[in-house]
């Protein structure tokens, strides 16, 4: 997977650029951009638009930019446990810590004496802590100027570029010799970066900034080069001493590194003079040690700090650093506006009432065609069940009384005793126990609510009594009686009427 980054240092009278692409552990420059803007004509949000438009530069890729070095200020703060926690609180959003600075609480007042800035206009991050001793923790910070950010955010916003990252310089120089000269990682180290108008000065340890100093220098002109080299080996050298001192509270250690990185070319006088000062082992910063280079520039030590820059986000977890953007966007408490959250208020009430409206058409209308369907249904139904009737007036009405009257008809077949037994089971009672001998044959059938008539012939009377002993073990006919039987003489076959009722009449 490649992921490209763009690295932009925007200077006072220059603007470069370097698109840096990382695949794996291999790093390739692919675009560099340098131009002059000494005339006041020359706008950088026009020179920006032309990166991608006419340059090449990827428009999805991310972008870096830097704070000028005299408008990032470093402070090593000497704080306890508490102070510690104040102070690395300070860059995320906390609503307990907004309350406390908007009333001008303790935690507002850990920052506004160190800086010389607004309390309300600094943006500040945390770069490092440690502790050198007890329950004391030395902790590194390092602060802008609201407005100075927002201006150097704005020349990116007109171009319409996005900032991904707003770093101070000596950590995107930082993020390079990391790449470069990986051995700075572990151990003890200084980095001296040189400007125009600079000289930053930063203690390493372990790949942790523990102080960071910027030292003006006065800059000379072009015949004086020689001149300007020796103020800079002097200043350099005394202010590396003074630093080390400060920091770890003893002398400089024989063979400390010290890496170079200039804007310029660095002479050999320049490096010949720092060892001669100091017990130090002087190394130039190659940036194209472990960077490949496909594009022109090689070798120019004018992007040094573009290249840092993009490379900073390329290696995020390898590299030290900070990032002003996120900082102020968590240091913003949101002004609250009344009249814009009325307006909205409003307009979510208004939004509100409208859907509820037209919920309620919506389900009206849905139950208007529902109630249209019931009653197309129940004209179908009845249609169905009477096809006969076709004066429909009221259709659930008439189905009514047509049922009460099946019911009345139904009544007919009602139970024939206690027992629940149905006419048509009483039939099947009394089929069932038809002898099959005897030819029985029943010529006249009555089922009444209580009791069946039975009127038929047979072969003999022997027949006759057979069956009702048979229809006498059936459950629920009470009484089985025999009312005649007569024997035809022309024919022989014995006429019968028998009775079988389910409720034994009361005895006189």
């Amino acid at each position: 997977m490649v992921k490209r980054c763009i690295g932009i240092d925007i200077g006072s009278s220059c603007l470069r650029a370097v698109q840096i692409s990382r695949t794996g552990e291999h790093f390739h420059i692919e675009k560099v951009f340098s131009i002059q803007t000494r005339r006041g004509s020359d706008s950088p949000p026009e020179i920006l638009k032309s990166l991608t438009s006419k340059y090449g530069f990827d428009r999805r890729a991310d972008v870096a930019i830097s704070m000028p070095n005299d408008a990032v200020f470093y402070r090593n703060m000497e704080t306890d446990v508490t102070g510690l926690e104040q102070i690395c609180g300070l860059s995320k959003r906390d609503p307990t810590r907004e309350k406390e600075s908007a009333s001008g609480g303790q935690t507002q007042s850990v920052l506004e004496h160190n800086f010389p800035i607004e309390p309300d206009e600094i943006v500040a991050q945390v770069c490092s802590y440690r502790q050198p001793s007890g329950d004391k923790y030395s902790v590194l910070v390092a602060a802008v100027k609201r407005a100075s950010l927002h201006e150097r955010m704005n020349i990116l916003a007109e171009a319409k570029m996005h900032p991904n990252l707003v770093e101070a310089a000596i950590f995107a120089v930082h993020s390079a010799i990391v790449v470069n000269h990986p051995e700075i990682m572990t151990g003890q180290a200084i980095i001296a970066y040189i400007d125009e108008s600079y000289l930053t000065l930063a203690v390493t340890e372990n790949n942790s900034i523990l102080i960071v100093r910027n030292i003006p220098i006065v800059s000379c002109s072009d015949n004086n080069v020689d001149s300007a080299q020796e103020q800079i080996a002097e200043v350099l050298s005394r202010e590396v001493e003074i630093t080390w001192q400060k920091v770890f509270d003893r002398a400089i250690q024989e063979n400390t590194k010290i890496y170079l990185v200039s804007r310029g070319n660095v002479s050999n006088d320049l490096e010949a003079t720092i060892e001669e000062s100091l017990p130090c082992q002087t190394t130039i910063v190659d940036s194209y040690a472990k960077v490949e280079c496909y594009a022109q520039g090689d070798g120019d030590t004018e992007i040094s700090l573009a290249k840092g820059l993009a490379l900073r986000m390329l290696v995020p977890d390898r590299t030290a650093g900070i990032n002003f953007r996120e900082a102020d966007t968590a240091n913003v408490k949101p002004k609250l506006n009344r009249k814009k959250e009325f307006i909205t208020c409003a307009i979510l009430i208004a939004a509100i009432a409208v859907v509820s409206l037209l919920g309620l058409f919506v389900r009206l209308s849905y139950l208007e065609r529902k109630y249209a369907h019931i009653k197309n249904e129940i004209t179908q139904v009845f249609q169905a069940a009477l096809p006969e009737e076709t004066n429909i007036v009221s259709p659930l009405k008439q189905l009514e009384q047509e049922l009460q009257s099946l019911r009345k008809d139904y009544q007919l077949f009602a139970p024939f005793s206690q027992t629940d037994s149905r006419p048509l089971e009483v039939l099947r009672s009394i089929t069932v126990s038809t002898p099959s001998q005897g030819n029985v044959k029943i010529d006249d059938l009555l089922i009444t609510t209580e009791s069946v008539r039975l009127n038929g012939t047979c072969d003999s009377f022997e027949s006759v009594y057979q069956w009702q002993r048979l229809l006498q073990e059936i459950p629920g006919f009470a009484l089985v009686d025999v009312q005649y039987a007569q024997k035809e003489p022309k024919s022989g076959a014995v006429h019968f009427t028998m009775v079988v009722s389910s409720v034994i009449p009361e005895q006189k």
